[in-house]
């Protein structure tokens, strides 16, 4: 089947068909292996994206992995061939195998790897790692029964937020929003349980294979006026849904049971991080566990340094199978004035104790307390300062090596309160709160915090003026945030002008408007919050009203998410000379053209690259910026050139006055 699609391309209205889009990607493609072929550096390439598996469109970027011989630095660069933009990666041979065979099955990148296409290889054993790695079905069953653990915490989290603002807050707009998520994530687990490695896109598939769930909380959810009845029944559809997928939770029972006895939340995440990933943490799951009965949560004492003289309670978990059944405790127990002065108590008691261990510096409270913001499942959040010279576990020492360890991260437990805990060094505080960004989500989080009791007067001094926001950090953030948005955007289009789907276009449309009420926060000098859309409507409600409020209560049809979208356009076409301001700056003071990689590193680590090249990307859609390219070497030894995506502003554009 034909199809077109309209485009500008300067004054002139081109019409392009189906068929000549993909020609001119194949084009592309095709033009960029030959030269890439020539370089003796570069040994093979690997297409990735939805040209390789599914369906580009005009606004399609290609991504391409090429493998380079060893010695060679990986990098990273937004090419252009036959005017279509590929993001390419250099990545050496070893270093590529080593992410190939790591690449846990049904993971992320073994999801890539799987939809690939091998477009050329010099070298045998690549070829041969691709065809034992880069399978899309048959996920071997220990690596299936460890990434489904992985990826269901996800969904518990989103899930208690959900109920939160639905018991506690009387918020269906934002008990909505998470359950939303909750079902993407757990269409990732239906999509595994099928032995398919997940894309990106899981709802289409889930809804195939479990069509009477989805369809429920995904397609008539979307189109349903949301009220309390919509979202309770939601509510107990996702509830019962892990309900049946307890058995994707035995790999913790099956290592209790061999335990034979208690082990602390570190023990539990030790075990597993070495299995699935240092830094993996499985603590939603085991508290879902004890609240379901199924694991029994008690405590044990714990040091929080190695010389600390005071010891806290960490939260452990036992499991007998004879003695312990699934109970349903979906509901709540205690909302609000029963739950609050309990949690207060059990917080007092806690710093009563923290006061007397001496490599404490401080504590921090991070998590809003307020009598209406609390119930039986809420877990305090703490921030602990050590001293510097503090041994936080057995192998730290106090050297600079320290800037290399992660965090010390706790899960507490005070009369039957959970208290997650992170530790800092002050210096490793300090730097975090004087160097983070100003108007990211660490900033939203340091603006509520609360000292609760100090040694040192200067930590308070850091967080004094947390509510202003820099002229320059305003800057930086708009172009963070603005650039963030374009992912988004352009799967919202795609799903919207190529698939025709407009249930997902407007799921994607969700993370843009998202996006876009932190910039109107921002440009107002004030710092967003977790629920910015509340902020974002005292300043424009009758934009942010139409393109999300009132969209969410309508039908997702071709008109309302094609108004949105337009809508959506305009405003960012609006907003355009003031959040990339910095950019036309840096452009207008080199007085001619620079090349992505110039513009990456001026802006250095204030921005993803992608993030960068994405904003360039759509300046230059709109004719704001000019796109051109400049010959590139991919290697300092290589002998042929690629073409770099380079950009020009000229700040006289009578289109622009």
């Amino acid at each position: 089947m034909t199809c077109g699609y309209n485009f500008r391309k300067g004054d002139a209205l081109v019409i392009e068909s189906q068929e000549a889009i993909e020609k001119r990607y194949q084009d592309a493609v095709d033009s960029l292996v030959a030269k890439v072929k020539k370089d003796r550096n570069i040994i093979a390439a690997i297409l990735g994206g939805s040209f390789s598996y599914d369906q580009v469109w005009e606004k399609s970027d290609l991504d391409i992995e090429l493998i380079s011989r060893d010695g060679i630095n990986r990098n990273g660069y937004s090419l252009v061939e036959n005017g279509v933009n590929i993001h390419a990666s250099v990545t050496p041979r070893n270093s590529f195998k080593r992410t190939l065979e790591g690449a846990r099955q049904g993971s992320f990148m073994h999801s890539f790897f799987s939809r690939s296409t091998l477009l050329f290889s010099d070298d045998e054993s690549i070829k041969e790692w691709y065809q034992q790695n880069a399978n899309l079905h048959g996920i071997g069953a220990r690596d299936k029964e460890l990434q489904l653990l992985s990826v269901i915490t996800g969904p518990l989290s989103s899930l208690a937020y959900a109920e939160k603002q639905f018991y506690v807050n009387n918020d269906l707009l934002y008990s909505f929003t998470s359950i939303l998520a909750a079902v993407e994530e757990l269409a990732r687990v239906e999509v595994l349980l099928n032995d398919e490695n997940p894309s990106r896109e899981v709802i289409q598939p889930a809804l195939e294979y479990n069509p009477d769930f989805f369809k429920a909380v995904y397609s008539d959810l979307l189109n349903r006026e949301k009220d309390e009845e919509v979202i309770q029944d939601a509510l107990n559809r996702v509830n019962a849904y892990l309900d049946e997928k307890l058995f994707i939770f035995q790999p913790i029972l099956d290592y209790l049971a061999e335990a034979e006895g208690i082990r602390s939340a570190t023990e539990l995440n030790t075990y597993f991080g070495e299995k699935m990933g240092e830094g993996t943490r499985l603590d939603n799951a085991y508290q879902w566990l004890a609240r379901k009965g199924v694991i029994e949560q008690i405590s044990i004492p714990t040091k929080l340094t190695l010389k600390s003289q005071i010891e806290v309670e960490e939260a452990a978990y036992y499991y007998h199978p004879q003695e312990t059944s699934a109970k349903n405790l979906s509901h709540p127990v205690r909302l609000k004035e029963e739950a609050h002065p309990h949690i207060m108590e059990a917080l007092d008691a806690f710093v009563y104790k923290i006061k007397s261990d001496r490599y404490i510096l401080a504590v921090i409270l991070t998590s809003d307390l307020a009598p209406h913001n609390v119930w039986d499942k809420t877990n305090v959040e703490i921030s602990l300062i050590s001293r510097d010279d503090a041994r936080l576990d057995a192998q730290s020492r106090a050297t600079e090596e320290e800037d290399t360890r992660p965090t010390p991260r706790y899960s507490l437990v005070e009369n039957d309160v959970n208290i997650n805990v992170t530790i800092y060094r002050r210096n490793e505080y300090k730097r975090m709160v004087e160097g983070q960004l100003q108007a990211n989500a660490l900033h939203s989080v340091l603006l509520r915090s609360k000292i609760l009791f100090s040694k040192d007067e200067t930590i308070g001094e850091w967080h004094k003026n947390l509510e202003y926001i820099g002229e320059r950090d305003r800057e930086t953030r708009l172009m963070s945030v603005a650039s963030g948005a374009f992912g988004a955007l352009a799967k919202a289009e795609k799903w919207f002008f190529v698939k025709h789907d407009y249930d997902y276009s407007f799921l994607y449309l969700t993370f843009v408007v998202d996006s876009l009420a932190r910039i109107e926060v921002i440009t107002h000098g004030e710092v967003p919050k977790r629920k910015v859309i509340y902020q974002a409507l005292k300043y424009n409600p009758d934009f942010f009203n139409a393109v999300y409020v009132d969209l969410i209560n309508a039908e997702k049809t071709k008109e309302t998410v094609g108004h949105a979208l337009e809508m959506i356009d305009e405003y960012l076409e609006d907003k355009a000379f003031t959040v990339f301001q910095p950019l036309f700056d840096f452009l207008t003071e080199a007085g001619g053209i620079r090349t992505m990689t110039e513009i990456g590193d001026h802006f250095g680590k204030r921005f993803q690259d992608g993030e960068v090249s994405g904003a360039c990307e759509w300046l230059a859609e709109k004719e704001i910026l000019e796109q051109v390219s400049s010959p590139l070497r991919l290697t300092k030894d290589s002998r042929v050139s690629v073409e770099e995506q380079a950009y020009y502003y000229d700040e006289s554009n009578p289109l622009w006055e």
